[in-house]
């Protein structure tokens, strides 16, 4: 009997907490900070940012031989990184990463987001042994 009760609590609790853990940034001060990724090997590559402990966002595809600039924004005020997503809001990072397609976590590459001093980057990547390498 309290199973029910139970499962309806638990599937509201999934459905509300994403939606309070995605905080947006303050636009308004937010610079471009671009980084630009070559994927140099024969596998795709599919970049990703964390927003919340347990959720990813897809940033980029990149076929082999292509590139992609993935919209990185920082706030200078508060020294967080933030992604747009599709209603125009600024969600905040909190690391972001590059892995072979399919197998993206496994293989990921963290990109480094300073925040002292952030800066565009320019990488080439391809898989190296288990993983994906980038520089």
């Amino acid at each position: 009997m309290g199973s029910p009760l139970l499962f309806t609590i638990a599937t509201l609790a999934v459905l509300i907490v994403p939606a309070a853990a995605g905080k947006t940034v303050d636009r308004d001060s937010l610079i471009a900070v671009p980084v630009e990724i070559h994927n140099s090997g024969t596998a795709p590559i599919l970049c990703q940012a964390e927003i919340a402990h347990w959720f990813a966002t897809d940033l980029a595809t990149i076929a082999p031989g292509d590139s992609a600039s993935l919209d990185l924004r920082f706030d200078p005020v508060s020294s967080t990184w933030a992604t747009m997503n599709t209603r125009g809001e600024a969600l905040p990072l909190e690391r972001a990463w590059c892995g072979v397609e399919g197998r993206t976590y496994e293989t990921r590459w963290d990109i480094q987001l300073d925040r002292d001093e952030p800066q565009a980057k320019r990488l080439d990547c391809r898989r190296e042994g288990a993983g994906l390498g980038c520089r």
